[in-house]
């Protein structure tokens, strides 16, 4: 038996919560005119660094090609099941690739927490295809006799109840296990506040780049001439910016608030940028800002793969590797493998020199390195040999005590 209503997510301490709300709420009195500050994924896609965030960490998690693998004798080779493979690196459905599989259960995760695939088998217990499903059409459920929680979907009117076996899972962040913490919970206030920046900076411009003021007057004015004075004033602010306001009967103009400059409207864009990095793991100059050096920006990205995605990878392959394979296939030592090293190739003499020295070392051998340049092996097997840096020998010669090449 299941729950019948849904299990919350936890939420923020009531304190920080009630913080957030009052400084929204100033804010809106301040700038806004009491409107409410977007926080949803919506308003969130409409600011920049959130939605490069968003692209360069799904496109990324996309492009890493996953394959099924076994262990024999200590080394790596690629598992005999034509299914499994095509599933994980050809097709995984009719309607979707590997790419687009795996960007969509990202994206998922990215804005709700979690992304799931449903690994959906036929009535003989077979795999047959892997589809992504929509987060936010779920709700978690839990069966009161017993530790299990069910994944509920409702999607265009039809519901589904997955039991978490069915689904492979990725988070974003999780404190159980069970919910997930996307980016719209973990950056709410960095959304908020870049929200509002982004809507005072249009309002501000809409003005004319200019903030509001006070009109004197010697005499007392009736409630009828300070509506004229006032609008009047409005249209000069707006519509005719930057043409020259009239002023007569010893009517004096105090304008009031902040320039842009004083109010270092660029630099809170920035520092949002900057927050939204933390809370993502996407570094700086990949979002378009920072002044680090060609060196610098590298070291970052490979700091990206190895500290942001490469969490990201493991979790899928532990997830792929349990919901996909069959105890029996585990046990002969099948696992899903997925290869970052896609994402740290860089251009032809970065590559080059990786390959010289995997080569000098025995780490790889020509035809692996050609393979993974997409060429064809060296004919005659040759390529198959193993080299090391004494002259470029054979292991075999060297072995033997062989000269060079011998």
């Amino acid at each position: 038996m299941i729950l019948s209503q849904a299990m919350a997510a936890p939420g923020a301490g009531q304190e920080s919560r009630d913080a957030q709300r009052e400084f929204e709420k100033i804010l809106r009195d301040i700038f806004f005119f009491g409107e409410e500050s977007p926080t949803g994924q919506e308003a969130a896609e409409q600011l920049s660094p959130v939605a490069a965030a968003h692209r360069i960490l799904s496109n990324a998690f996309g492009v890493i090609p996953f394959g099924v693998f076994q262990k024999v004798d200590g080394a790596r080779q690629p598992a005999e099941d034509e299914l499994l493979q095509r599933l994980l690196s050809r097709r995984p459905s009719a309607y979707m690739t590997p790419f687009l599989l795996n960007k969509v259960v990202m994206s998922n995760a990215f804005w709700h927490g979690f992304g799931a695939v449903w690994n959906r088998r036929d009535s003989a217990g077979r795999l047959v295809e892997r589809i992504a499903l929509p987060t936010d059409c779920c709700s978690v459920y839990k069966d009161p006799e017993g530790p299990l929680y069910w994944y509920s979907y409702n999607v265009d009117g039809v519901q589904k109840v997955f039991a978490p076996r069915e689904l492979s899972i990725l988070f974003f962040e999780t404190y159980n296990g069970i919910w997930g913490r996307g980016v719209l919970d973990l950056a709410r206030e960095a959304v908020a506040s870049d929200a509002l920046a982004q809507r005072y900076g249009r309002k501000f411009y809409q003005n004319g780049a200019r903030i509001s003021g006070i009109v004197e007057v010697d005499t007392d004015a009736s409630p009828v001439t300070k509506d004229k004075v006032k609008r009047e004033f409005a249209r000069y602010a707006s519509d005719d910016a930057f043409k020259i306001a009239v002023l007569d009967h010893g009517m004096k103009y105090t304008p009031l608030g902040l320039s842009q400059s004083d109010a270092q409207f660029i630099e809170s864009r920035t520092f949002t940028v900057e927050e939204i990095a933390r809370f993502t793991g996407v570094p700086k100059h990949m979002l378009q800002t920072g002044k680090e050096s060609y060196d610098s920006n590298q070291q970052q990205r490979v700091n990206y793969v190895t500290d942001t995605l490469v969490p990201f990878v493991t979790q899928w392959e532990q997830q792929n590797t349990q919901k996909l394979l069959s105890r029996q296939q585990r046990g002969l030592g099948w696992y899903v493998h997925g290869n970052v090293s896609v994402l740290l190739r860089g251009d032809d003499l970065t590559r080059s020199n990786f390959y010289e020295r995997m080569i000098r070392n025995s780490i790889y051998n020509p035809d692996e390195c050609r393979a993974l340049e997409e060429k064809p092996p060296i004919p005659g097997g040759l390529g198959q040999e193993f080299l090391l840096s004494k002259n470029f020998g054979s292991l075999r010669s060297i072995v033997r005590g062989g000269g060079e090449g011998g």
